[in-house]
């Protein structure tokens, strides 16, 4: 039985808390730059990621379906491209759903491998990777099946979506978590639909990442995390899951909708678990940037501009 990796301190922080990050993102805008843009207002990426590090990104290819089900492809691509900048060796893992299994099929359906590919970046299908048991104190997990790569890497990044959800209200970097057990622990996140966000929140107790960054463009806030599109056209960043995921839940209740992220945001059971394990704060510093509204002359002393 393998032991939890070290915990990891948030470092992207203001006054002992927290910091996310809040970029406008509007049609016509570079995605690179307002990736960039969201990590530098975090104070930088080298707080975080040094040279050398072996990183491993977590996306959501859960499906085939794109933003908000999936990573988008520039949104990969845009991360990649931020952490090779830093010198970190990089490597991309995920497992799929039942749903629309296999890995493979999803991934070659999201068309990520011409992404990997043009970066020199490594796939990594969790479904063939060697599995090992992990040991956390939670709860209602005492135990699961994690692959060996995402244990042993030096840093993680998440590359999160935000939606609704039909069992776990909302779906954000908490719920990557999902990606990385194996196909019969996932079954018992669903045997008890009351119990569902609290395990979801408890599957992070083996490690936590070293940055999120969250695609906001797009998104979806019906109950079951299907349907009509709405546009927060943002995207964020933190080194704090339970924050961002706070920020996150208050954007999606800026549409009205049938959903289940009503009521006291301190009551969203992952959030609250999440938090009760020490695993982030809903208590942190919103940095927020301007949009791009007008024209401009590109400034080159502008960090972003440079990338």
């Amino acid at each position: 039985m393998f032991p939890p990796r070290p915990h990891t301190q948030d470092v992207l922080t203001q006054d002992g808390k927290p910091i996310v990050a809040k970029v406008p993102h509007l049609n016509g805008d570079y995605l690179p730059d307002t990736v960039c843009q969201a990590v530098s207002l975090l104070g930088g990426l080298d707080k975080a990621i040094r040279p050398g590090d072996y990183v491993l990104i977590k996306p959501n290819f859960n499906c085939s379906y794109a933003l908000p089900l999936s990573t988008d492809r520039a949104f990969l691509a845009a991360a990649i491209e931020l952490l090779q900048d830093t010198g970190a060796r990089v490597t991309v893992g995920e497992l799929s759903g039942r749903a629309d299994w296999p890995t493979d099929k999803v991934v070659n359906n999201l068309k990520i491998m011409s992404v990997l590919n043009r970066y020199g970046v490594k796939f990594v299908n969790f479904e063939h990777d060697e599995w090992i048991p992990m040991e956390v104190k939670g709860h209602y997990w005492e135990s699961f099946r994690v692959p060996r790569t995402i244990y042993e890497a030096d840093k993680r990044v998440y590359l999160a979506n935000m939606r609704c959800h039909s069992s776990a209200r909302f779906s954000a970097s908490l719920k990557l978590s999902v990606g990385w057990i194996d196909l019969q622990d996932r079954d018992l996140l669903h045997q008890d639909r009351d119990k569902t966000e609290a395990m979801v929140a408890e599957l992070n107790l083996g490690w936590q990442p070293n940055l999120v960054l969250m695609d906001g463009r797009r998104s979806t806030v019906g109950w079951a995390g299907r349907g009509e599109y709405v546009y927060p056209n943002v995207v964020l960043a933190s080194g704090n899951m339970v924050a961002i995921d706070t920020e996150a839940v208050k954007i999606l209740r800026q549409y009205p909708a049938k959903n289940k992220i009503g009521g006291p945001i301190q009551k969203l059971e992952q959030l609250k678990v999440a938090q009760e394990h020490g695993l982030g704060s809903m208590d942190y510093v919103l940095i927020e940037a301007s949009a791009n509204t007008r024209t401009v002359q590109e400034d080159i002393s502008d960090p972003a501009a440079k990338w």
